[in-house]
């Protein structure tokens, strides 16, 4: 049986819907109103461990899943890269090895760039075999990553120690910004010359112009953001780690599409295929991906 979640501009009556994410009941209160119907498509099986985040490879229709293993800042060569299938079958667990807390990832020309912790790893994609190490100095928390069409690519480190945007251009990682506009930055995505980044320190989504950086202020969540992306319309998907997944529209408007912060099943580092209508929601803690599709309400 499918279960069906009715997000739309009229009101969701006050029922309870199940939710299979191990069979909880979400009440009707913790379902959102909005544009979009999103119906779960699959879940992987629980042999994930501790998944932050999810990256789709339109060239090889394949997702990569960073798996901590451990604790988010733990230096214990147990964290790895696993391949599934765009139907939830893992098809290789251990696809890249020998990281620490891997977590989020872009990729650039058939190479990986991963996030981990004071550190960006580069991966062959046709080997999954570590090709280098790029140190990011007084990082602490490096976390989401995102490249845009010049092959830069652009990190953020969300401790509250440093709170920066790294970049990785020519082969050096430098500090690109910091400041107090972009506090405890986690979430990236890229949309045409604009750098879309989920302030954790604030609790808003902003965009920074890759030209100028100008930074400017999108939609005030009053949470933290997490995974961050376009939907291609001027809205975007974003997630609150604790369980939280909303989409700001592109007046401002929060509207959460699913919650499940009582059932302690995070929402991580989240993916949007936008051709396929498909979002992906890490689990961390649950060990799962899960899959929607989304639909627009008439």
């Amino acid at each position: 049986m499918k279960k069906i979640f009715l997000i739309g501009l009229i009101g969701v009556s006050c029922i309870s819907i199940l939710v299979f994410l191990g069979l909880h009941n979400v009440k009707a209160s913790d379902v959102g109103r909005g544009i979009y119907k999103v119906d779960k498509e699959w879940q992987t099986k629980k042999d994930l461990r501790v998944p932050e985040s999810v990256l789709y490879d339109e060239s090889g229709k394949v997702l990569y899943v960073s798996n901590i293993n451990g604790r988010p800042t733990e230096k214990n060569g147990l964290g790895f890269i696993s391949k599934v299938s765009l139907d939830g079958k893992i098809e290789i667990l251990k696809w890249a090895t020998g990281l620490h807390a891997p977590k989020g990832s872009a990729i650039y020309k058939n190479k990986l760039y991963v996030s981990d912790i004071d550190h960006l790893i580069e991966i062959d994609i046709k080997t999954g075999k570590i090709l280098a190490k790029y140190p990011a100095t007084g990082a602490r928390f490096l976390n989401d990553v995102v490249t845009d069409a010049s092959g830069n690519i652009y990190v953020t480190d969300m401790s509250s120690e440093n709170s920066a945007i790294y970049i990785l251009k020519h082969g050096k990682m430098a500090v690109w910004m910091k400041g107090t506009e972009i506090s405890r930055p986690n979430g990236l995505d890229i949309e045409g010359k604009r750098l879309l980044v989920g302030n954790s320190g604030d609790g808003s989504l902003k965009s920074i112009n890759l030209a100028d950086k100008k930074v400017t202020t999108i939609a005030r969540v009053g949470s933290d953001i997490d995974g961050l992306r376009s939907d291609g319309k001027g809205n975007y998907f974003i997630s609150d780690w604790r369980g939280k997944t909303s989409l700001v529209t592109a007046s401002g408007q929060i509207i959460v599409l699913l919650d499940t912060t009582a059932l302690k099943i995070n929402s991580a580092d989240l993916e949007y295929i936008k051709n396929r209508k498909l979002l992906l929601i890490p689990t961390f803690f649950a060990n799962r991906v899960v899959a929607y599709t989304v639909k627009e309400m008439p």
